[in-house]
């Protein structure tokens, strides 16, 4: 069991999957909307966004953020 697990966590940091996904950027619940979320920093919908890192907007502070750190 211990061998599947990180085979697992292999197979989620390996190419092309280590950068699939951008899931942890600050999200904010729309006022009366009960399962809708948005980008705190741009306002997008996290539908829009559907992980992506390039769907935020170009002058939001998250995305800034993430491809200032990422070498490239």
């Amino acid at each position: 069991m211990q061998k599947q697990l990180q085979q697992a966590g292999y197979f989620y940091t390996s190419t092309p999957y280590q950068e699939a996904f951008d899931i942890d950027y600050p999200q904010e619940n729309l006022e009366g909307e009960m399962y809708k979320y948005r980008c705190m920093s741009c306002k997008i919908l996290t539908t829009e966004i559907n992980g992506r890192l390039e769907n935020h907007a170009q002058d939001c502070a998250y995305r800034i953020g993430r491809t200032s750190s990422t070498p490239q």
